[in-house]
């Protein structure tokens, strides 16, 4: 259906004078509030429950830990052995932009020492790096082979450890995340953190 043609009588500049008084005049007093409650609503919802994990690789394995506990990505730099320290885990103190920080072995921590020696073996090459670690105030720096990014995700993501590696004594590890055609262990920071500390008594 076409539109009626404008009456003679409507004068055009007072109609344009009249939308823009419509358009200028001031919204309703809950108008504001509704709208933003209702953006930061959708807003929540879109992230609610989601965590993030700072993917990174130790031999052959793919594995994460919250973001919130690192303070940089530092370059791999020399390690500085500490005297009557033979654990495995302490590996000793290295300068990191002029801050001497205790350097620990995740991997010997997590029994992975054995898989790290086969890559190496393999001369499959590496891009190593020091994640620099501040939890509850206990500051700590590990090797790594290689430091993907950080990922989000749901928790109802996560998949169960299978029985043999959930009933083999203690475990740092509290699910599994698919990460396109890799599994990362996501590991709980708290116990692995209190085991790094215990080295160090």
């Amino acid at each position: 259906m076409n539109p009626a043609p404008p009456s003679p009588d409507t004068d055009p500049v007072s109609a344009l004078s009249g939308s823009l008084l419509l358009l200028d005049r001031e919204s309703p007093a809950d108008y504001r509030r509704e709208w933003t409650e209702r953006i930061a609503a959708e807003r929540e919802s879109a992230a609610a429950g989601t965590e993030a994990a700072l993917i990174f690789r130790i031999g052959n394995e793919w594995l994460a830990l919250p973001p919130r506990i690192f303070q940089q990505v530092a370059e791999h730099c020399p390690v500085h052995s500490l005297p009557h320290r033979r654990d495995g885990i302490v590996l000793g103190i290295a300068n990191i932009r002029g801050e001497l920080i205790v350097c620990v072995s995740l991997g010997a921590a997590l029994g992975l020492e054995k898989e790290k020696d086969k890559e190496a073996a393999s001369g499959h090459g590496v891009r190593r790096r020091l994640l620099v670690a501040n939890r509850a105030g206990n500051r700590l720096a590990f090797p790594v082979d290689e430091v993907h990014g950080v990922r989000r995700y749901h928790p109802a993501e996560l998949r169960p450890l299978p029985a043999t590696l959930s009933e083999s004594g203690v475990t740092y590890t509290t699910g599994l995340l698919s990460w396109g055609d890799r599994t990362v262990g996501c590991l709980d920071d708290e116990l692995l953190f209190y085991t790094l500390n215990r080295s160090l008594a």
